[in-house]
This record gives C-alpha cells, structure tokens and sequence, in this order.
C-alpha cells in the first residue's frame, strides 16, 4: 500500500506539472519569418573615377508580404576606393538582417590593366590561384590564402583601385564565412602582373604576407 501511495503522488505531481507548463506556454510558440532580400544588379560592381553610380536598390519580404528596407553608406565616384552600401530589414518580432553591396571606384589609369591568369603561393601548401577579370579594376580569386584545394569558400571578389592597390572588402563566402584582405598589391608586368600579395583576414589564416607568382 506504502509503494502505490507513493506512485498516486508522483502521478499527480507529474500531472500537475504538465498542466502548468502547458498553460505557461499557451500561445508563445509561434513563427516568425526572417526578412528575405532580392537585389537589383550586381552585389560587386566598379565604376571609374568621375562616373555617376545609382543605386539599384533592393527589396524585402518577410514571407508573403513586403518590408521596409533602410539603406547606409554612399559611393564617392570622385575618390578611388570600395565602398560598401548596407541593406537592413526588421521583421515585426525584431529580428534585422543586412545584406551588403560592394562598389569599387577605379582610378582611369588602372583601367586596361589585366591581372587575369594562374598564380601559385610561394609558400605552405604552394596552391594555386585563379584569378579572373569580372568587370574594370574588379576580380576574382578562387583561393584567397593558397591552401592546396580552392573552390566557392576560399572564392573572394577583390579590386585594383589605384596604382598598384589590391582591396578585398570583408565579405561572405560560400558556406558563410567571411574573408577580407589588407595590405594587397601586385608588381607590374607589362599590363598584368608578375606576383600579387596580401594578408589574409581570417581566423584560420593568421597574418602572414601571402605571395603569389604567377605560372
């Protein structure tokens, strides 16, 4: 009788229990629907010192309906640079998401110059690089710091803005982290390049100067 006492009174502890977190949680468990952006042109485009940039812009939708998005940063079309313009939206549980675009503002005296071609790391795992010429002054490379096999998350878009001035601005790659570069240039040859270097922003690359030559 003692043991079947003790099980009534767990089970109405237990019951009681249940009860109450189920009323306490009446109602809060809900979905919440994180703002989804579509954007207008490219993410990373350059224009030369002197032209007019418009902003495309960007949308938002926090599932079927659309969301005010609000915009900072500008481009100074008179002075070389990238410029980096952010997008925010905030669902109506608080939530902000940003998205970014990249503009780069070349200077005209860079503008025939090629920097396209394969360039191996004179160092660690000797990778290879592949760098190629999206648009002016504006490039690709598909493995930022050399490691032995690149592909889309070592891929970063990197400018020539000036003279001989590589710059990465710090963006996301594919499966989400975020690379940059600092102190990026290259030695002219002809209208490309024998070499460029840089070091590498990352958590994963320290801060070596990285040199790649080109093959």
């Amino acid at each position: 009788m003692k043991k079947n006492k003790i099980l009534y009174i767990f089970t109405l502890f237990a019951a009681s229990l249940f009860l109450s977190c189920e009323k306490d949680t009446e109602g809060i468990s809900r979905t919440t629907f994180f703002p989804v952006f579509a954007m207008e042109g490219e993410q990373f485009s350059s224009v030369l010192v002197g032209e007019s940039f418009t902003d495309p812009g960007v949308t938002a939708t926090e599932g079927e309906e659309t969301t005010e998005v609000t915009t900072s940063g500008t481009v100074d079309t008179s002075t070389p640079g990238v410029y980096v313009i952010t997008y925010s939206a905030t669902n109506k549980d608080g939530f902000t998401v940003t998205t970014n675009r990249y503009v780069g503002v070349i200077d005209p005296a860079v503008a025939n110059v090629d920097l396209s071609g394969q360039y191996k790391r004179n160092a660690g795992a000797l990778g290879v690089s592949t760098v190629i010429k999206i648009g002016t002054g504006h490039y690709t490379a598909d493995n930022v710091g050399g490691v032995a096999v690149p592909g889309p998350g070592t891929t970063i878009h990197f400018f020539n803005t000036e003279g001989t001035t590589l710059i990465g601005p710090p963006q996301e790659v594919a499966g989400g982290q975020v690379f940059s570069i600092e102190d990026g240039s290259y030695v002219p040859q002809g209208n490309t390049a024998s070499q460029y270097s840089w070091i590498v922003i990352n958590p994963g690359y320290g801060a070596a100067l990285r040199t790649f030559v080109r093959i």
